[in-house]
Order: structure tokens, then sequence, then C-alpha cells
């Protein structure tokens, strides 16, 4: 791309310089040293524009060929026609970058001296061309628009330049967003069924090693064996984008989870039906929760709540661990876990609080019957259906 860029800048730059000739062509039929001259200076003139184009913005060269550039072009008005005035276009061009100032100043610098040749011209009685006031103030003004539009370009361009440099920052972001969200859905669904998995073994090998009763560890075996094919089915579903979890599946694999780890549970759903666009939170949330409290709690007792609080949807897991009690003084608790469900509590304007033994004492809700180590709080407003006939 720089490259095709700079291509076609010493292509511009080529084309203008050929536009010499048309003024160059007026000294043919002059005297010779005369016709040298005046051609040696339109060589200079090109060969000074070159130099500006071809340097950086503000290199001191280009400070230099402004004012080479302007020399000649007095000359050329002064030694040969006042018409040559049309040709300040070039000095123009020359200091259209860098700081505006400075460019108004060279500017002012240039409109200054035409006018004072312009004026020394008159002084002495030398006539001047024909139409050449239409053609100066035309120069003038024509010069002054140039600067203008340049630099309205220049700005225009380095908008736009930030303007894709915050719309590929907002598509990496999103990316980034979009590879968390599935590395929560992934976590969440894996860890939940792998601790069923593990669970299970465990069971299995405890079994053989302790009865010896092959039959019922064959039957163990036989549900790790389903558990992992459901898995396998729930990955390549979560992969293919088939189906959001089910939040009665969830419910129903919660309690699986906890009995299976040896935890008494006591699951209680207080709503019929959750609504749909909280159903994927609720159901991920819930399974991450469940796992926390098979992984970590050490917890013989657990109690699984859904209610309806208002205009709000709240789930509630608590436990009786003690692992979890050291935490309880510790607000803003919680590893990649207790992260991830306040991500996805957040996606649907809700909010996940941890509260421990003593945050659960003083608000003395009532529930569970037991006195928890230990409770993860899931509240989110109920969406506002449209009504019937309305939008």
């Amino acid at each position: 791309m720089r490259r095709k860029l700079r291509r076609g800048a010493i292509e511009t730059m080529i084309f203008f310089l050929l536009q010499l000739v048309y003024p160059a062509s007026f000294l043919f039929g002059l005297p010779v040293r005369a016709m040298a001259a005046g051609i040696g200076s339109l060589v200079a003139f090109g060969a000074l524009y070159a130099v500006a184009f071809l340097t950086r913005r503000n290199s001191p060269w280009r400070m230099a060929a402004f004012f080479g550039q302007l020399a000649i072009l007095l000359t050329l008005m002064a030694g040969f026609s006042l018409n040559y005035v049309y040709l300040l276009f070039y000095p123009v061009a020359t200091i259209l970058y860098g700081p505006l100032r400075r460019t108004m100043a060279l500017f002012a610098v240039l409109c200054a001296s035409v006018g004072a040749l312009v004026a020394v011209e008159r002084a002495h009685h030398v006539p001047f061309p024909e139409g050449f006031h239409y053609l100066l103030v035309g120069a003038l003004f024509g010069g002054g628009i140039l600067i203008y539009m340049m630099r309205a370009w220049a700005a225009l361009e380095q908008t736009n330049a930030r303007l894709q440099a915050a719309q590929s920052e907002i598509a990496r972001l999103s990316q980034a967003e979009e590879r968390a969200r599935i590395g929560r859905d992934l976590h969440d669904l894996l860890g939940h069924q792998l601790s069923l998995i593990t669970l299970k073994a465990q069971v299995a090998g405890r079994i053989l090693e302790r009865t010896g009763d092959i039959p019922r560890a064959r039957d163990e075996i036989d549900q790790i064996e389903r558990v992992s094919r459901a898995t396998l089915e729930s990955v390549r579903a979560y992969v293919a984008d088939m189906r959001a979890p089910d939040w009665q599946d969830a419910w129903r694999a919660a309690e699986e989870v906890l009995v299976a780890a040896g935890i008494e549970v006591r699951m209680a759903c207080e709503m019929d039906a959750l609504p749909r666009t909280l159903e994927h939170a609720y159901a991920m949330c819930l399974r991450e929760a469940v796992t926390n409290v098979v992984r970590h709690s050490g917890a013989r007792r657990c109690a699984v709540r859904l209610w309806r609080d208002g205009p709000l949807v709240a789930l509630a897991v608590a436990d009786d661990g003690e692992g979890a009690a050291e935490f309880a003084t510790i607000p803003t608790c919680g590893g990649s876990g207790i992260a991830g469900m306040r991500a996805r509590m957040a996606q649907i304007a809700g909010e996940c609080e941890c509260l421990g033994r003593e945050d659960w004492r003083r608000r003395a809700l009532g529930w569970p019957e037991f006195e928890p180590g230990w409770v993860v709080v899931l509240k989110a407003p109920v969406p506002i259906e449209p009504q019937e006939g309305l939008p």
C-alpha cells in the first residue's frame, strides 16, 4: 500500500513539472541569452519544487526550496512578464503542510513580495499585461483556497486514520470478548460434566476396593460412559451453536452432581419457568456454582432455590462447607468461576453476590434450614414482554 502511494505521489510530481513546459514556450523567439536565462530559471524552479515534494514535511529543505522558488518567481515576473504570477501555486504547494501559523506566515510573505513587485513595476510605469489584474487576484485567491482545501484534506485523512484505528480496536475487543465468553461457556460446561465423571470413577474405584461388587461397579462405569457421551454431544452442540443450555437440564444435572458427590441437597424451584432471555445465563451460572460446591467447599449439605423477588428473578446456592467460610471476610472474593458468573449476570443487567457466614447471619433471611458457610446469590430483572397487539 505504501509503495503504491509513493509511486502515485511521484507521478503527481512529474505531472506538475511537465506543466512548466507551457511557460517555457513563451521564451522561444527571445534573444539566446534571455531565452537561456529564462529556461534555466524554470529548470531551477522545477528542481526546487521536486526537492520540496520529495522531502519530509518538516524538513528545513522545504523552507529553502520555498524561498528559492519565491526568488525565481519574482525574477521571472520582473525580467520577462508579470503573467508568470500564476506560478505562485508551486511555492504554495511547498508550504501546505507543517504548523498552520508557519504556513500562513509564509503565504503572507509570498503575497507581500508579489504585491511589492507589482507596486514597484507600477511606480516605474511598466504597462501591465492585459487581464493581469484578474490573473493576480485569481492567483492569490486560488493560493489561499489551495491551502485551505489541502489542509482540510489532510485533517480528513487524519480523522479517517483515527476512525480506522478505533474500528480495528473495537473489532479486536469484540473478538477478545467473544473468546472470553466461549472460554467461560466451555469452562462451565466441561467443568460440570467432568466433575461428575470424576466422582463416578471414584465411586466405582471404592466399590471395587471395599466390596468387590462388580455389577454395581459396572453400573457406575456405565453411568460414566453415558455422561461422557452426553458431554461430547453437548460440546458438539455448543461448538455448532445448535442450541443454548436448557434450564431444566441444568437443574436436574445440578441435583445429580450433588447427590453423586455425597452431598445432601434440597432443591426448591418456586417459578414455573424462567424467561427465555435469562435461561442461558442462569443455567451456566447454576452449573458453575454447583461445580464450585463439589470441588472446593467440602460441604455436607447444599440448598438451591429459585424464586421471584419482586421485579427480579433470584437464584441462590448455599452450602455448609467450612472451606468457604475462610473467604467470608473477602467481599470481592471468587476465582475464575465467580468472575465468570458475574460477567454472565452483567450481560443481562443482573448481579452476582457472594455471602459468607457472617453476612448471612446479619441478614437473617431464614433460608436455608442450616447455617450456610457460603452462599452465591444471582439476581436479574425480569424482561418486560410486549403487550398483545403492540410491537
